[in-house]
């Protein structure tokens, strides 16, 4: 049974795992910090588990919160998580544990463990995750779409609004600086959980994000749409007012509008992700 080490790089927390075919063990989270620290910990958990008679892994997978290269394993940006612009990973298991590693954005991890582990039926599903901010991977035909430059999928840098409110990218109207987690915290000044309690701000949040979700519908021609991260919490009270949303916002193509649903994945579903990444090392 292949082992791989999961190792997931996120804004505000990280996670390891030893991932098999039987699923996610000895899951392991702490608050994320600086970068190499972050690693140093996995490497320690992975030595932990090797010094107690555990399977070594045969790769290791990461999901990282922000754009990477696929191809290389080298991060791109470091915009949510500081301090890992031009990071390359490969080099770091090369040198630090000797295995073949395959890392990429959270996104596109997402779409990968629902698409391979989330029991939908179906070919092209899009993954969106809103967390401290917002991306999208997209699974058409059974393949996971990466683009040119493996940054397709970045659904929340497309423009929504004429809101002057600028974004971290440096554009202002994105989809992330007016939906996602972090942002609508520091403009309401309440936390993300009391302000999805509120059915006039979710009724507002869920037009606004209609928007988004209508482009990606448009360009992908999904069957279903999965929402992951903190929003995923939100249930069938966010997907059902999106849903007629989304209706709206298509108008004459409302035929094309997709199941809308949520991961049904807690913390293991970014290690399924990560996991399925490494089939293409062997």
């Amino acid at each position: 049974m292949a082992t791989t080490l999961t190792i997931d790089i996120g804004g505000t927390k990280c996670a390891v795992a030893i991932t098999d075919d039987d699923g996610v063990h000895d899951l392991e989270t702490w608050p994320t910090f600086g970068s190499t620290e972050n690693l140093d910990h996995a490497v320690a958990y992975y030595q932990k588990h090797c010094q107690s008679g555990g399977i070594p892994a045969v790769a290791i997978g990461v999901s990282f919160g922000g754009p990477v290269d696929f191809r290389t394993s080298t991060v791109k940006r470091s915009v949510h998580v500081s301090g890992w612009s031009g990071f390359d990973f490969g080099e770091w298991s090369r040198t630090t544990l000797d295995l073949p590693l395959a890392v990429d954005n959270d996104a596109k991890v997402g779409a990968l463990a629902e698409f391979h582990h989330g029991g939908h039926e179906t070919d092209d599903l899009v993954y969106v995750t809103v967390s401290t901010g917002i991306g999208a991977g997209v699974i058409s035909s059974g393949r996971i779409v990466r683009g040119a430059s493996n940054e397709a999928g970045e659904l929340g840098h497309t423009r929504v609004s004429d809101d002057a409110k600028i974004c971290e990218c440096g554009r202002s109207g994105c989809l992330e600086r007016l939906c996602s987690g972090f942002w609508i915290e520091q403009d309401y000044g309440r936390p993300a959980v009391e302000l999805f309690a509120d059915d006039e701000f979710l009724a507002e949040y869920a037009r606004v994000f209609a928007r988004g979700l209508s482009s990606a519908i448009l360009l992908y021609n999904p069957s279903l749409i999965v929402l992951g991260g903190g929003v995923a919490r939100v249930g069938t009270r966010l997907t059902q007012i999106l849903t007629d949303h989304v209706d709206r916002e298509l108008q004459s193509w409302s035929h094309l509008t997709p199941a809308i649903t949520t991961s049904t994945f807690d913390r293991d579903g970014v290690h399924l992700g990560a996991k399925e990444l490494t089939r293409d090392l062997f």
